[in-house]
């Protein structure tokens, strides 16, 4: 009788490379697991994205072939590799079977998920691990927002210039300082506006100076335009403090 023939999911998404979950790591277990088993390796299917949802190049490839009987088995390390969804994750096993392919996860090597009392278990671990990530979302959400209310985010207006505080590799304290060579030009466009020029004219008056704006396109400083003078002279005034969060 030939080997029982099995193929490898491997995913990774951003930020896990660090965290247990390297691509080399996860073929590094698998492997050594199915030499245990005595299982046949026939494939691997790398993944580099996150599981919200099926839709993955390579989850789908796998998908194919296991209807086409290129293997018994597809071996994973725990459940979220596969699906970071409860419901995609029991679908699709649930699927596989109708092609008599089974799914062996690593960290529940020693339940039988496809008993009633082990797919209850894989059931709750998969609901548990979905709602963790869901309040660990939420929760990351509130501190970005709380950040904002005390940072400065986005782009800078014109006239001023980002700096921040840096400690190790991450940035903090980020804030918005006065840029010397922009406000001169904001202080000319306020005096020819006291002396009653149009927004065009002041325009017209800083690029016969060549006076550059801040945007380039195709590596030209692009001109000075009535609307853009106009929103810098009519925008509310930056409070500096403000964006220090004092």
């Amino acid at each position: 009788m030939s080997k029982y023939r099995v193929a490898f999911y491997i995913r990774v998404s951003t930020g896990e490379q660090t965290k247990g979950y390297s691509l080399e790591g996860q073929k590094s277990i698998l492997n050594a697991w199915a030499m245990e088993m005595g299982w046949k390796w026939v494939k691997t299917y790398y993944d580099e994205a996150s599981a919200k949802d099926t839709k993955r190049e390579k989850f789908q490839e796998m998908i194919t072939d296991a209807k086409n009987g290129l293997f018994d088995g597809i071996c994973i390390i725990d459940s979220d590799r596969f699906s970071r969804s409860t419901k995609d994750l029991l679908t699709v096993m649930d699927d596989l079977l109708t092609y008599a392919v089974k799914l062996h996860i690593h960290n529940l090597q020693h339940i039988d998920i496809y008993s009633e009392q082990g797919r209850f278990t894989l059931t709750n671990l998969a609901a548990f691990s979905e709602f963790f990530r869901g309040q660990l979302a939420t929760k990351i959400r509130a501190g970005v927002k709380q950040k904002m209310k005390k940072e400065w985010f986005g782009q800078a207006p014109y006239g001023y210039s980002i700096v921040s505080d840096v400690e190790g590799s991450r940035k903090k304290n980020t804030h918005l300082v006065e840029n010397p060579t922009e406000q001169e030009v904001i202080a000319q466009m306020r005096t020819l506006k006291n002396q009653d020029k149009s927004y065009s004219e002041i325009a017209a008056i800083l690029n016969k100076n060549s006076v550059p704006t801040r945007l380039q396109r195709n590596g030209n400083t692009c001109s000075w335009h009535a609307c853009t003078v106009r929103n810098i002279l009519t925008r509310p005034q930056v409070d500096l403090k403000k964006t220090k969060g004092l």
